[in-house]
């Protein structure tokens, strides 16, 4: 298991074209199983999120996973090309989530490098909003 800073810069755009921009960076752990690389750190506050613990997959054959495990829980795939469910359960309750992945490309050697995601996701019928998530993962140096 190696140490690494995640990085993840998100834009959000709804369908009036406004958009937010975020940037945070974690501390986290980089490793190899059985041919899968696994991303794992814990959210902070400026997200919202804390106590939660975000995984993420990159599967051999290119497709992501993201796991939350936590106060908040969910399940995503992405597949480029491909639309996937799945539920986002909440504190508030069980939220239906759909998502159409428009790109999907994972470039990780070693723990370094980056993973571009971009997708439409609409939850329980709310209009869908347009996200690109950059996830740049680095050795963390300290």
């Amino acid at each position: 298991m190696k140490p690494v800073l995640v990085s993840v810069k998100s834009i959000q755009r709804n369908k009036e074209g406004e958009e937010l921009k975020m940037e945070l960076v974690s501390e986290g752990k980089y490793y190899v199983k059985d041919g899968t690389q696994y991303i794992v750190y814990e959210e902070s506050e400026l997200t919202e999120m804390k106590g939660v613990t975000t995984v993420i997959k990159v599967l051999p054959g290119g497709s992501v996973l993201l796991l939350r495990l936590g106060k908040l829980r969910q399940r995503q795939e992405f597949r480029k090309g491909k639309v996937t469910r799945s539920q986002y359960d909440t504190p508030v309750g069980t939220f239906d989530v759909q998502m159409k992945t428009y790109e999907c490309r994972a470039d990780l050697l070693d723990g370094t490098g980056t993973i571009q995601l971009g997708y439409d996701v609409h939850i329980e019928g709310v209009s869908a909003n347009y996200t690109q998530l950059t996830i740049t993962v680095q050795e963390d140096q300290a």
